[in-house]
Parts: C-alpha cells; structure tokens; sequence
C-alpha cells in the first residue's frame, strides 16, 4: 500500500512556544525550590519575610505550569487536528480515504 507522502514544515511557533514554556516552568520550579529553603532555614525573625516570598514563589511556579499546560495543549492539538494529523490517519486507517484506499487495493 502506497500512502501519499506529504511534507509539513514544522509549526516552529507552536514548537518555540511550548520549550519557552517548559524551561520557564522549570525556573519557577527552581526558585520555588531555593525560597523553600530559605524559609525552611530562616531565623525566627525572618520567617514570616520568608514565608511570603515562598507563596509568592508557588503562585509563579503555578501559573507558569498553567503557561506550559496550554502550550501543550495547543502543541498536542496540531499532532491531532492539524495538518501533521493526517499522515497519522492514513497510516492507522482510520480515515475514510485511508479506507477507499484498502478497498481498492492501493
């Protein structure tokens, strides 16, 4: 069976965004880490400074995990809707041209 070969350029935005998107997120993830630390190692006196720059640390983190969160989604909807989705059908089969193809026996 012949599938018909199609070149799709990459959609290097989307790509672009979604890697932004990750290494942000592990930034965040590293100073929440390290305001962790100061507060968990912060003299009585400084806790509650630490404290706050530990939330404000976690409020990052979790909107950059939102961030990334709807970077994949957008990435992961080109994979499945987008154009780079076809190819994938025809190879499973699963799309009517992919079925009037092994019908008639290409």
């Amino acid at each position: 069976m012949n599938a018909p070969v199609q070149t799709i350029a990459p959609l290097t935005e989307v790509v672009d965004d979604a890697v932004d998107a990750y290494v942000r997120w592990r930034e965040e993830c590293d100073d929440a880490r390290e305001a962790y630390l100061r507060w968990s190692c912060a003299a009585k006196a400084d806790r509650t400074l630490a404290s706050y720059a530990y939330i404000a640390a976690l409020d990052r983190e979790e909107i950059a995990a939102s961030v990334y969160a709807v970077a994949m989604r957008r990435l992961g909807q080109e994979f499945v809707e987008g154009p780079f989705a076809e190819p994938r059908r025809l190879w499973r089969g699963n799309s009517a041209s992919a079925r009037a193809m092994n019908e008639r026996g290409e």
